[in-house]
């Protein structure tokens, strides 16, 4: 009777083991394929944000664009528009990254024809009475 109480409770341990190694492995995977990963982005982006000089223009979480005017301990003085006079003071944290406005305005041509001429389609519909006469035209653009 000994025999087969020490056999059950030696498969019980052992599962109880390897169970435990199972968790062990899931968790070791998710830090490493989730935690690890943000932690790294995140500090690179402390590194961006300690490494701005004044004179650099840079991007806010809120999707504005300024120049660094000056730099007290983790606060920023930041000039906004093409009015010098409006300077904002933001924290270090609030910036998204380092980046210059693009104020560069450009059209894509839809099509390009086989000489390398860009145009743009545009679909006319007719309107015709009974006789055949033309009575309007309608544009659309595609």
């Amino acid at each position: 009777m000994n025999t087969v109480l020490l056999t059950a409770g030696a498969a019980t341990g052992g599962s109880l083991i390897s169970m435990l190694v199972i968790y062990a492995v899931i968790i070791g995977l998710m830090w490493f394929f989730l935690i690890r990963p943000q932690k790294k982005q995140q500090k690179q982006i402390e590194d961006m944000q300690n490494n701005i000089k004044v004179g650099d223009s840079v991007l806010l979480n809120s999707g504005m664009y300024g120049k660094v005017m000056d730099i007290i301990g983790d606060t920023l003085i930041v000039e906004f528009g093409l009015n010098k006079s409006v300077r904002i003071p933001v924290l270090k944290s609030t910036v998204a990254r380092a980046a210059e406005p693009n104020l560069t305005v450009g059209k894509k041509a839809e099509l390009v024809d086989e000489n390398g001429v860009e145009y743009e389609y545009v679909e006319v519909e007719v309107e015709v009475d009974e006789n055949g006469n033309e009575i309007g035209e309608v544009k659309k653009s595609k």
